[in-house]
C-alpha cells in the first residue's frame, strides 16, 4: 500500500526522529509507546535497545506480548508547527513481527544505527527488533 504514500509523508518517516507504536491485546486494549525508528519501504523497524525499560526481560514488554497475541501495530509520526499550515502526520497499519537474528534483523540495525548517533555507545548487535509491515497508510498535511 506504501505507493500511495505521499512524498511528504515519506519524508516525514525518513527525518522524524520519534514516533509513536500502537499496540492492542486479545482484547483490543490499546498500548502506545513512543519510539525511535527507521523506514525502509515496505517496513518501519524499531528496537528493543538498552535504554532503561518497565521490565527486566524484553519478552514482557506489553507492546511484544501485544505483537505476539495480535500481530497488529500502527506507527504515527508527526510534526506540530504554531503555524498550522505546516503541520503534518503519517499513520502506518500493518503487521508486526519481532527480528532477534539473521540477514533481516542485522540489516535492521544496520540502518537504525546510521541514523541515531546515539547507538554508537550503546550495545545493538543483540537487540530485537520489531517490524511492521506496511499495509494501510493515512496522512494529513497541512
Amino acid at each position: 500500500m506504501t505507493e500511495k504514500m505521499s512524498v511528504r509523508s515519506r519524508e516525514l518517516l525518513t527525518l522524524e526522529r520519534v514516533a509513536r507504536l500502537a499496540t492492542a491485546d486479545q482484547y483490543a486494549r490499546p498500548h502506545i509507546v513512543p519510539i525511535v525508528f527507521v523506514y525502509e519501504d515496505p517496513f518501519v523497524f524499531t528496537p528493543i535497545d538498552a535504554k532503561r525499560k518497565s521490565v527486566e526481560d524484553w519478552r514482557d514488554l506489553r507492546r511484544i506480548r501485544n505483537i505476539e497475541t495480535n500481530g497488529r501495530a500502527s506507527i504515527l509520526a508527526d510534526v506540530y508547527e504554531e503555524n498550522w499550515s505546516k503541520c503534518a502526520w503519517v499513520r502506518i497499519d500493518g503487521v508486526a513481527d519481532i527480528l532477534t537474528k539473521g540477514d533481516d534483523h542485522r540489516h535492521a540495525l544496520n540502518l537504525l544505527a546510521g541514523k541515531y548517533k546515539q547507538y554508537e555507545g550503546m550495545p545493538l548487535r543483540d537487540a530485537p527488533v520489531i517490524r511492521v509491515r506496511i499495509e494501510h497508510v493515512s496522512q494529513w498535511h497541512g
